[in-house]
């Protein structure tokens, strides 16, 4: 499912970018990497990934507004929706809740497993093809 599959990793930190650069290349994405929420807009912009890899918590513009800005993009263009994960060591009900209405498809909890990131991008890369 992989194959030909580019993935937007939006993270603060750059370790954690590097580590799921390496490991989702491996597993035969393309990576595009954002290192805030500003910059996040403008690479889904120029890439137009199949889908978001975003973390929450992020200096100049955090992820929920970062999503907020990508739906308010796809709308005005009449672009399909690129699913956005957003992969955060927060955990609460009021961030999910927070994610969900900000227009983000999941919510995964880190640390997370390779194995489980695969799955949930595969998941969220076969509902999109069936939309």
């Amino acid at each position: 499912m992989s194959a030909n599959k580019k993935i937007l990793v939006v993270d603060d930190d750059p370790s954690i970018r590097e580590i799921l650069s390496i490991q989702l290349t491996r597993l035969g994405y393309e990576v595009v990497t954002a290192s805030d929420g500003i910059e996040a807009v403008s690479a889904f912009s120029a890439s137009t990934p199949d889908v978001i890899l975003m973390d929450l918590m992020m200096p100049r513009l955090d992820g929920l507004a970062s999503c907020q800005k990508i739906r308010a993009l796809e709308k005005k263009a009449g672009a399909k929706r690129t699913p956005v994960l957003f992969l955060t060591a927060r955990d609460s009900t009021h961030d999910k809740t927070s994610a969900a209405l900000s227009g983000g498809d999941e919510f995964v909890a880190k640390p997370v497993s390779i194995q489980e990131l695969r799955e949930r991008l595969e998941a969220v890369l076969n509902k999109k093809g069936r939309a």
